[in-house]
């Protein structure tokens, strides 16, 4: 007999950043497997196109497929869309922090205001969602439930990172130091949750996701995402990876573009 707290929870996919990519096959991944969705970005038009996507994606499921439209660099607004997902759908079972600008960098050239930008998006905006989230993991980490209850109920914060945090890219110097100090804060949160049931961990995507790359797909890093979400404690991964840094440099160099 299922318990009383379980058919009462609804179990909620927060996603910080959900583009074309690796946010909507996460985001679709997640309702086929009985998820409500809460999506966030900063594009309401591309947002709710997403949304259409996903309820598409899995029409045969009943789950809710919510959007909030917030820029990620602008804290105090992501902190308030975030209460309004807590207000509409409740607490989160499972946080991704897929947000991130993904572009050239040419030490230098590239003006300070623009490095404060990327910061505020990827180390601020990550700050604010894991402030938001962590009260609310780590309570339903300690829920005292049934069995089944417990089976199911794996709390966890995941990132979407990349190895240019330790193998940095010259020509992508902003973001290069974007993921170093997102793979830090990440470290701090598991060291200061993990004890509390909460799974942290980050996906390094290692690569340009092409939907034509089955190592690189969106599909593939929205499965390591599910995987990650659903490991039990002992099993508990900090990093994956998908995709290969010394490959990625190395075909970067050959197109020229180091």
């Amino acid at each position: 007999m299922e318990s009383s707290s379980t058919s009462a929870r609804r179990r909620l996919l927060v996603l910080i950043g959900s583009g074309p990519g690796i946010g909507i096959a996460t985001a679709s991944l997640f309702a086929s497997k009985g998820f409500s969705v809460a999506l966030l970005s900063r594009n309401a038009e591309r947002l709710e196109e997403s949304a259409i996507k996903v309820r598409t994606l899995v029409a045969s499921e009943v789950q809710s497929v919510e959007t909030f439209p917030v820029d990620a660099s602008d804290h105090a607004a992501l902190r308030t869309a975030l209460e309004a997902v807590h207000a509409a759908l409740g607490p989160p079972e499972v946080v991704v922090y897929n947000a991130a600008r993904v572009g050239p960098s040419q030490f230098g050239a590239f003006v300070p205001d623009e490095l404060l930008d990327d910061f505020k998006l990827n180390g601020v905006g990550l700050y604010v969602a894991a402030a938001w989230a962590m009260p609310y993991l780590a309570e339903l980490a300690s829920q005292k439930g049934g069995e089944e209850e417990k089976a199911l109920c794996r709390p966890s914060f995941l990132l979407s990172g990349s190895g240019i945090n330790y193998k940095p890219i010259p020509q992508l110097f902003s973001l290069s130091m974007q993921k170093a100090a997102q793979a830090n804060l990440l470290k701090s949160l598991e060291h200061m949750y993990g004890p509390k049931g909460v799974h942290v961990a980050r996906l390094d995507i290692n690569g340009f996701v092409r939907e034509d790359d089955d190592t690189m797909a969106p599909a593939r890093c929205a499965e390591q995402h599910w995987r990650l979400s659903q490991q039990q404690q002992k099993d508990w991964d900090q990093v994956v990876d998908v995709g290969d840094m010394d490959a990625l440099i190395e075909a970067m160099k050959a197109q020229g573009m180091m």
